[in-house]
């Protein structure tokens, strides 16, 4: 039987590595072979045979022909403790709306584009907790920025501001974007991440959304 190493964040060095656990995680529900997780992740069979191997190795996944994981608490905890959101690129601004206001209206705006929402605004629409003054969404690039800034009468503020305009520093979070009360919400495993560090209560909420969504 295999057995967690004593250090098994080691072998996530990359963000191919990264994403194959979000992945992963994400569809646990689903047994996948080496090439079908390959189509569905846009990496490469022998990336993912190789790192599939390793996660064999660090005991989190079955040594069998289909990827099934194995412990997948233990490597949810793994991955949330080397995540490092600071890594995306964030464009801090000023509405004079309320979350609930800001939320409604790029809903409204949002439904031709490409965004996703993450931390609390995600939060409250999946598994609402605690209450928060900041909405944040990923947008894909810097004329996105542009845009959604236009769109939604913001002020651009050097630090703290009520609504972040994120640049994800890997795009492919955008192929598991979840839609929840004509909502754009990025996928539940991603939330995880993103809110478990966060300063204002997001710990919490993290949490909470583990308990009640993501139940791993």
């Amino acid at each position: 039987m295999n057995k967690i190493t004593n250090k098994p964040a080691s072998i996530f060095t990359t963000a191919d590595r990264l994403w194959m656990a979000i992945l992963l995680l994400n569809q646990r529900d689903t047994q996948y072979t080496l090439r079908e997780f390959s189509a569905l992740s846009g990496l490469s069979l022998g990336f993912v045979s190789k790192f599939s191997n390793l996660l064999k190795q660090a005991g989190f996944l079955e040594d069998s022909r289909h990827m099934r994981l194995k412990n997948p608490r233990a490597l949810l905890d793994t991955i949330r403790d080397i995540y490092f959101f600071e890594k995306n690129t964030v464009h801090p601004y000023y509405t004079e709306l309320t979350p609930e206001e800001s939320i409604k209206k790029i809903k409204s705006i949002g439904k031709n584009r490409e965004y996703a929402f993450t931390r609390m605004a995600g939060a409250s629409q999946i598994a609402y907790f605690v209450r928060f003054q900041t909405v944040e969404f990923y947008v894909p690039s810097e004329a996105d920025i542009s845009f959604w800034k236009d769109a939604l009468e913001l002020t651009h503020v050097e630090f703290s501001g009520n609504i972040n305009l994120i640049i994800p520093s890997d795009q492919r979070l955008f192929s598991t974007i979840q839609k929840i009360k004509g909502a754009k919400i990025t996928n539940n495993i991603q939330l995880y991440l993103d809110l478990y560090k966060y300063p204002a209560r997001g710990r919490e909420q993290a949490e909470h959304l583990r308990e009640k969504v993501i139940k791993t």
